[in-house]
Order: C-alpha cells, then structure tokens, then sequence
C-alpha cells in the first residue's frame, strides 16, 4: 500500500474528545478518515455500501449498538479493526480490545503493528535497560551490515552486553559475514562472541523474533539493528508483510535511527524520497545521518551541500562522514570476521571504534 493509496478510516466511537485526538493524529500522518460513525448500525451501513473504500475501522466499546454480535458481523467484512475498551469492565466483556492510547506514538505503535498488537498495551510504556539503534540505508550496497556488525563488536568490546539483529528480509548476512552457524534455526540469541550475541529475524519465526526483541529490551546493554536497504517507507508502516515488523517494532521502540547514503546523483534522489517521508511519518528514535564517502577527493566534498540540504530539515541529533573502505571490508568479510580482528589500525575500523566511544562517554 503506497502513500495516499487507500489509507482511508471509519471511526465509531462515541467520546469526542478521544475521536478527535484520534481522527487528528491519523489526518497528520496522511490517513483520510472518510466515516465517524456514532452507532454500530450507521458503520455496518457504510461498510456494506462502500466495501472497498475502507482499511482500517476504530471502535469504541461505548458507541451505541456495540454488542459481542455485532462485532462477529465487523469480523465478517474483513477489514483491519481495533477496539478501545472505555472502561475495564468493557475490556472484561470484549477480551480483544486495547486499552484508549493516550499518545500519538501510542497510537501510530498500535496500528502500524500487525501481529503483536496486545503487546503494545504493556511494552511502549516500559523504560528499556538496552538503548537500541538500527542502521538503514535508502540504496543499497553502502555499508549498514559492516557498520553494524562493527559498531556492535566495539561495544562489546568496550565490556557491553550487545545483541546484533539481523532485519533483512530476503538475504540475511550476519551469520555468513560471521561465519556463524545455526543463527537462523533458532530465535534464541545466539552467543558469537564475549559479550557479543546475534539474532536472525526469518519469516516463519517473525512473531517470536519480535516477543524475543521485546525481551532482549532488558536483558542487554546494547541492540544493533540491520535493516539494509528501505523502500517505500510509508507503505511499511501501513503494510501487513511479515517483512515489514520489525522496522515497525523499530518506530516505536528504537532509540536512534541512522540513516547511511552514498552521494552520487542516484543515492540522493533516493535519499531524497526517504527524507520526505520521514518528515511525514511520526516515529519514536531520533534521527542520525552518515554520509558514505568514498575516498577524499575534491569531487566528493561537494556533495555535501545536496546531502545537507535533505537531511538538516529533520534536525538530526548528528551528522556524520563515513571513510568508506572496500579494500578493508571484503578483508574481514573473506576473513568471516569483524575489522577490529581483521585491520585494527584501518580507517574505518577507527572510525567505527571512535563512534562507538562517543555512544558510550
């Protein structure tokens, strides 16, 4: 589902107050809400009538005409719904609704998930041990698997407890970068190293891949998140693929997103893209961008003005310039190891070391 393409909502919910803040916080992030039904039957009239207008229902157990039957007719239609409970006797009587969210972040969490949803009510209001990163990039082949399995060897160690998370969907690479085996027959965390573990995110363990991230939210010090490449990112954020939930876990739950790009023409239209619908989509970790540079000539300073030009407007919480070297990473990748192992002295293990000390000072 793209941006703007059928993000279209009902609400049936009787408090005004808590529709409005509802409706609002849904309008500022691009959803039309096209229906505010004020009974179960005018909602069910409307569904019926318009059956492929809409993709996303919110009820209240206090709008007028709720009943256990009525909502086996809601199911019937197949449309997404969720259901706030007004009171807890409400939710005693209708055991799948959720308590009201009282935040926008609390909200966006909710509806952005897809297969954990009961989860949201306990784990967006709990104050984690970990401080969790994920590293993304808009293109690919830049560099976010080395950056973050790097990043995650020099906290470990600087004597951390880190977990490494394998996101990418379709060609995972830690454990091959690592030369780890058995790391993705398991969503048990995988001990790799001292102080060091790793988890693979597959899609027949997604559900229990993310109950053990949840988990792993206070058991570590330290979460390194590699997504690799995001397209599309609002169509992620709505989407139901088993490949977009942990970049929705990451939303509401990750401390820090960092965002890596090249600075050719190509990597900055997409870095373009990417930007734009950041700026449009409410989400929790703050932002960091690192500019991917290869080599230090002339013709790459220039660059810098078009990638700050994009990335200023988001008030990232840092800025930063990545010496890219090919020649050290194909060494530790052919060497299935990290670059502290294989070129302590290399620029970028360096780099990475030097980033590291500054996460932890």
């Amino acid at each position: 589902m793209g941006e703007g393409e059928h993000n279209s909502v009902a609400t049936a919910i009787r408090g005004a107050e808590f529709e409005g803040f509802l409706a609002s916080t849904l309008f500022n992030q691009g959803w039309s809400v096209t229906l505010r039904a004020l009974d179960i039957d005018s909602l069910l009239s409307y569904i019926d009538s318009n059956p492929a207008s809409l993709s996303l229902l919110l009820i209240s157990t206090d709008v007028e005409g709720l009943t256990p039957d009525s909502m086996r007719e809601i199911e019937k239609r197949g449309i997404k719904y969720f259901l706030f409970a007004a009171t807890q006797s409400a939710s005693e009587q209708y055991p799948e609704s959720v308590t009201q969210p009282t935040t926008a972040l609390e909200l966006l969490g909710l509806i952005r998930g897809s297969l954990r949803s009961p989860l949201i009510r306990t784990t967006l209001r709990e104050k984690a041990r970990a401080k969790t990163i994920a590293v993304a990039t808009p293109t690919s082949s830049v560099g976010c698997t080395t950056l973050a399995i790097n990043m995650a060897a020099e906290l470990a160690q600087l004597g951390h407890k880190v977990l490494i998370v394998d996101a990418h969907a379709h060609f995972p690479a830690v454990a091959l970068r690592l030369g780890v085996r058995g790391l993705n027959s398991s969503v048990e965390f995988c001990n790799i190293s001292s102080q060091l573990w790793a988890l693979e995110v597959t899609q027949s363990e997604i559900s229990s891949a993310l109950t053990a991230l949840d988990r792993a939210r206070n058991e570590f010090d330290y979460i390194l998140i590699d997504h690799g490449t995001i397209k599309d990112f609002p169509a992620i954020l709505t989407g139901r693929r088993w490949c977009s939930e942990v970049i929705i876990w990451t939303t509401t739950h990750a401390d820090e997103l960092w965002i890596l790009s090249k600075s050719d023409s190509l990597s900055i239209e997409r870095l373009k893209v990417l930007t734009a619908q950041l700026f449009r989509n409410s989400i929790k970790p703050q932002l960091s961008f690192i500019q991917v540079q290869h080599g230090h000539s002339k013709r790459g300073k220039m660059t810098d003005e078009p990638f700050l030009q994009l990335v200023t407007p988001l008030r990232p919480s840092r800025v930063l310039h990545y010496p890219w070297d090919p020649r050290g990473a194909l060494a530790a990748e052919d060497e299935r190891t990290t670059l502290l192992e294989s070129n302590e002295r290399g620029i970028l293990r360096k780099s990475i070391a030097h980033l590291a000390g500054e996460l932890t000072a």
